[in-house]
């Protein structure tokens, strides 16, 4: 199974539609959280009993103990040293994330516009949050209910809304109509 490497803001979309669980296994990669990312990924909005947002933890531990999360660290050497260069440039967690994809040969998940910019530059194959879903509603069989509802969460929860250009930005806004 081909392998991947989550920052922290596609690990709290994927948080913000449910348990992780659902969802990661239907992509079809393993998915590596690097220490900083799960150091940044500690709350999260959601609704509360009467639907208004309130502020939960995330709880990650059920995810890394059944295995669809696996938390992994640098190795000294190479991928420290990339993760340093790129700590000039990004937060921890993005710069974490992009240099183990970079050094393991991983996929990364990000919607930090300079992540995957640097990321291309490295020759380092990127998938959003958008991407994602749509890889999520076509290997599960999804309805446009259940994609418009999980889409919602990202946007009212995370506040996560793509901009112009960003892929599958229609398709993402095609489901909200």
């Amino acid at each position: 199974m081909p392998e991947g490497s989550l920052d922290t803001c596609c690990l709290l979309n994927l948080c913000a539609v449910g348990r992780v669980a659902d969802w990661l296994p239907s992509l079809g990669w393993q998915w590596h959280v690097p220490e900083a990312v799960r150091g940044e990924t500690l709350y999260l909005r959601t609704y509360g009993a009467e639907g208004e947002p309130v502020n939960q933890e995330v709880d990650l531990q059920p995810d890394l103990a059944e295995g669809v999360l696996v938390e992994c660290a640098l190795d000294p050497g190479e991928e420290t040293a990339r993760y340093v260069q790129l700590a000039g440039s990004l937060g921890d967690g993005e710069a974490l994330a992009l240099a183990l994809a970079a050094t393991r040969h991983w996929l990364l998940a990000t919607d930090d516009r300079k992540a995957r910019r640097l990321a291309g530059e490295l020759g380092v194959p990127v998938i959003t949050t958008p991407e994602l879903a749509r890889r999520w509603a076509d290997n599960t069989g999804s309805t446009d209910v259940e994609i418009a509802a999980a889409l919602c969460r990202v946007r009212d929860l995370v506040r996560f809304v793509p901009g112009e250009g960003f892929p599958l930005r229609d398709w993402r806004v095609r489901h909200l109509e």
